[in-house]
């Protein structure tokens, strides 16, 4: 690759006395600015109020910040879907990060390694299956059933955008921030805190809500509730309390994937293109096993308003097994898409994801390697990027082009997937209806076409194929008992 290649740093600075460990991430994926349509926000709002804001807990040591901070505002989000009551624990991020070259428990972080184990399925723990514990280093094992659910879409806000944050307080519950603490930045006549200086930030914390007449955020520390009895109020004109701000999205049900493909280990902390304007594909080919059926696919967004879409390929049988229609990511961060019905899936496929931006220039999300910082392991062999469609796949993940794409396949595995599913033939008449007796074992048919485009679902009361050209369709019925399996049809 000729372009350079935007990559993270960090910082790391500390201060006697008080425990932080937030390390600032020097990416630009805040550095932009959005236009907001008109809305009345309110002047004051608390989480607190709705039941979803649990007391705040005490890190102890440095270092751990910034997992409090997330672990945080994920079990805000939770109570806030009705997912779940109790604490989150903040000990796997502590300890089971991988890639990132920091101590675990001591050596700090920040949302960019927090979210390196979210894509992968990992880090969103109930606290009693590995309780915290400050003096332990090791990374525990826990189960599938101590996962309440997975995060999988998050949003980095852009800098200094307090209606941005605001909004997003009120959609998820809770915003991840960061600020630089000194005792001598506190007020103690209006218990307001406010840094104006030259240093970076040491301290994440978890915005909760906001009070116009004290022109304050409030957030949740990580200090127990001996010191500002847990909450402290921030100043809006503080340094960085708007500056590096982080809010979860989505939150998905752990019983709808049982697996995630992929080859990263620290996640979208770089980006490619060759300029604005461009279609930009990142192709990834994983090995899938007879029974899996993909359910969604995920992708770091590096920029604002960035359209993306995906295709599922098979080369080896010169299929295309399902197309998306584009989307618009309107901020950047991680963007899951789901699937209309799930799409069997077995050896080897390649799976496209195309980005377009006609304002930025590297959108496609990589990760790399940084002497100090970060190590990863490319995958060669597996993975490509491509322009403007011509065909001539570029490959990466080898010593030329070390790095991965940050693209991640979720996936199912029922029992009826895996054993063989009894196959009922659909009677199509006259080219243009489903025979009603489809309905007998049928709940719902999916009509594709060759290409992988979704024309049309039908469900009892609804026969009607939708208008065909000539041709071959793949039909994915799902039957009754909740197993699928699909057939071939041929509209004359």
């Amino acid at each position: 690759m000729k372009h350079a290649i935007a990559t993270i740093l960090f910082v790391l600075t500390a201060l006697p006395g008080l425990a932080q460990g937030y390390i600032q991430p020097l990416d630009n994926f805040h550095r932009y600015q959005i236009t907001h349509q008109r809305s009345t926000l309110p002047n004051m709002y608390d989480a607190r109020d709705y039941g979803w804001v649990l007391d705040a807990r005490d890190q102890m040591i440095n270092g751990t910040c910034w997992a409090f901070s997330c672990t945080t505002a994920w079990q805000i989000g939770l109570h806030k879907n009705g997912l779940e009551t109790g604490y989150l624990t903040p000990h796997p991020l502590a300890t089971c990060h991988q890639g990132f070259l920091l101590e675990h428990m001591t050596g700090g972080g920040n949302t960019r390694v927090a979210n390196s184990m979210l894509a992968r399925l990992e880090g969103v723990v109930l606290n009693e299956a590995v309780p915290y514990n400050s003096e332990d280093t090791e990374c525990h094992t826990y189960t599938k059933e101590n996962i309440p659910a997975y995060v999988l879409g998050w949003e980095y806000l852009p800098e200094a955008d307090d209606i941005a944050i605001k909004k997003s307080i009120m959609a998820n519950g809770a915003v991840c921030a960061s600020i630089y603490y000194t005792p001598i930045s506190y007020n103690n006549t209006t218990h307001i805190y406010e840094y104006q200086g030259t240093a970076t930030p040491n301290h994440a914390i978890t915005l909760i809500g906001w009070d116009d007449s004290k022109q304050a955020w409030l957030a949740q520390n990580s200090w127990g509730k001996s010191l500002y009895n847990g909450y402290l109020w921030i100043s809006y004109k503080d340094l960085w309390v708007n500056k590096e701000c982080t809010t979860y999205t989505n939150f998905t049900d752990v019983n709808s994937i049982d697996k995630v493909h992929h080859y990263t280990t620290v996640g979208t902390i770089a980006s490619y293109g060759e300029g604005k304007g461009i279609v930009s594909d990142g192709i990834v080919e994983y090995d899938f096993t007879e029974g899996e059926q993909l359910v969604a696919i995920g992708t770091g967004i590096n920029n604002p308003n960035t359209r993306v879409s995906f295709t599922v390929m098979d080369l080896n049988n010169l299929q295309i097994l399902y197309t998306s229609d584009a989307t618009t990511v309107a901020l950047p961060g991680f963007y899951k898409h789901t699937f209309p019905s799930p799409l069997p899936v077995s050896g080897s496929l390649q799976i496209a994801v195309t980005y377009y931006s006609d304002t930025y220039d590297n959108i496609i999300p990589l990760e790399g390697s940084r002497p100090g910082h970060t190590s990863i392991v490319p995958k060669a062999g597996k993975q490509w990027i491509d322009f403007n469609e011509s065909g001539n796949w570029r490959p990466i993940g080898n010593t030329i082009n070390p790095y991965n794409l940050c693209i991640y396949a979720y996936t199912k595995n029922t029992a009826t997937a895996i054993e063989e599913v009894e196959k009922t033939p659909i009677r199509i008449i006259n080219g243009a209806q489903i025979a009603e007796e489809t309905w007998n074992f049928a709940r719902k048919i999916y009509v594709y076409g060759i290409d992988g485009k979704l024309h049309k679902t039908l469900q009892q009361n609804d026969n009607t194929l939708p208008s065909l050209v000539t041709g071959v369709y793949l039909l994915a019925v799902e039957k009754l008992d909740g197993s699928t399996y699909t057939e071939k049809i041929r509209i004359p």
